[in-house]
């Protein structure tokens, strides 16, 4: 072992080689963050599933690009009452109150406006009623919306229990009756004529936190001050509970790193990007390595019809066009899932040919020294000579490959991401990147849905190669006087 504590030496004495060090030791660190943080079915249950995403705002910025302007911009804010604030009534009926308070003082109309009911539960056969109010700055109260939970069905058995895996929701800032109330509201207490029609150039949020005024945009201005918002539970029989109520108020901007056209949080599919992209890499490049490693040895060493059919096969495979290849099988078995798993083994299939024509010519060195022909003499065997000592000697070469070709493994992946070939259940960097290009993202001006996958590609092989570079003085003492 003491070659490799030799190599590792000498690698840390390369400027290069500690940055790309700790480049790394970052994007282990994360990864490994990731897979202990995230489920196993993350790609497919919660990034491939836009009902998970329905709360939160599309398209949003980061939420600090809101410090580069003077406006104060609305951010997303996401109340949940588990507890009732008000409960009233008897036996036969019960209404089960809950409000909260929103002090609105933004400069900006927020992008919508939800409430969501989870797991209500009752037992009467009439089914609970819910009704959503607003009570606004200028005294205005408004009742919104009412609707009725679905009821039991004949060979149903109390008690009934609706909205338990997914939430009821309601978007108050797109449902018409809503809509209807308030434009009656606003008309009655402001004398404006506000109908339906124009509610579609106004902007229906503007109904929500604004009031007619010639000074406004669009004939509105922002109603600042305390909002509370209602929602009464009516339950009949006595009977039943609610187990959670949510307003969502959606900002313009959202999170680290900001949401794209579904409302996805990059952040969380760029983490996840960590993972899946080293994972590739470094399959692909242990695969190619070990392959091209192995046959070189073997042809470089036992020479003869085996060195022939390695290095004439080599030849062959060398010269096919390794990206038109990978597009062409990631279509034909786009059907057939796991798609990254099929890159891989493209990637193995037809890259370890450069490797094995490097390396022949080094065995061949290694083969005709002294202490190879002494241990032959001494009656070692074939392949006691490989692993003891052509193996060892070519360590430090192979490693420094290796790293080479991770890189080489993440940017095939992303390519063909890019290029929509994918697997769509796993937000790679490169298919995060080929959704935004495919919504036009880079020219509608939603540069945080592209910006941020592209550098942290660019991130990733810059750390190999800084490895690389500093590796290349310890393969070729050469080069010692010029890096």
């Amino acid at each position: 072992m003491s070659f490799v504590r030799e190599f590792i030496k000498k690698v840390w004495e390369s400027w290069s080689t500690r940055i790309g060090i700790i480049f790394l030791a970052i994007l282990i660190i994360l990864s490994i963050l990731v897979v202990l943080t995230y489920p196993i079915d993350f790609g497919r249950r919660i990034w491939s599933n836009p009902s998970h995403w329905a709360d939160n705002p599309r398209l949003a910025p980061p939420i600090w690009a809101s410090f580069f302007t003077r406006a104060k911009i609305p951010t997303h804010t996401v109340l949940k009452l588990n507890q009732p604030t008000n409960i009233l009534g008897g036996e036969n009926l019960t209404l089960m109150e809950y409000s909260v308070e929103i002090n609105y003082g933004y400069d900006d109309y927020p992008s919508f406006l939800h409430v969501s009911i989870k797991n209500v539960t009752f037992y009467s056969t009439k089914p609970p009623r819910i009704e959503v109010w607003v009570s606004r700055p200028d005294n205005l109260i408004v009742r919104l919306t009412s609707f009725t939970i679905r009821g039991p069905s004949p060979i149903e058995e109390p008690p009934y229990r609706r909205y338990v895996e997914s939430p009821y929701r309601i978007i108050l800032t797109e449902d018409l009756t809503s809509i209807l109330n308030l434009i009656y509201s606003l008309n009655e207490k402001y004398s404006s004529n506000i109908t339906l029609d124009e509610v579609s150039t106004i902007g229906s949020e503007k109904l929500f936190f604004g009031y007619p005024s010639k000074l406004g945009e669009k004939g509105f201005s922002i109603l600042k001050g305390p909002y509370r918002l209602h929602a009464k539970v009516y339950i009949y029989g006595g009977l039943g509970s609610v187990g959670e109520v949510d307003f969502i108020l959606g900002g313009k901007t959202y999170g680290l790193l900001g949401t794209d056209i579904i409302g996805r949080d990059l952040m969380m599919g760029l983490l996840y990007g960590f993972p899946a992209s080293l994972m590739i890499g470094f399959l692909a490049s242990t695969l190619v390595t070990s392959i091209g490693t192995l046959l070189g040895v073997l042809s470089g060493y036992i020479g003869g019809r085996t060195d022939t059919v390695i290095q004439r096969s080599s030849d062959l495979v060398l010269n096919m066009p390794l990206l038109p290849i990978l597009i062409f099988f990631t279509f034909i078995f786009r059907e057939f899932g796991m798609r990254f798993l099929l890159i891989i083994l493209v990637l193995t299939a037809f890259s370890w040919p450069g490797l094995t024509i490097i390396i022949r010519p080094m065995v061949m060195q290694i083969k005709s020294s002294q202490f190879i022909e002494a241990a032959i003499s001494c009656g070692a065997s074939r392949r006691w000579v490989m692993r003891k000592h052509i193996l060892p000697n070519l360590a430090p070469f192979v490693i420094a490959q290796s790293i080479f070709l991770i890189p080489s493994a993440i940017l095939a992946e992303a390519a063909l991401s890019f290029l929509g070939l994918g697997d769509p259940t796993l937000p790679t960097w490169g298919q995060i990147l080929e959704q935004g290009f495919r919504s036009g993202a880079i020219y509608l001006g939603y540069w945080w849905w592209v910006i941020p996958p592209g550098i942290l590609i660019v991130f990733t092989a810059i750390t190999f190669l800084l490895i690389t570079i500093g590796l290349e003085p310890i393969l070729n003492p050469k080069l010692k006087s010029v890096i």
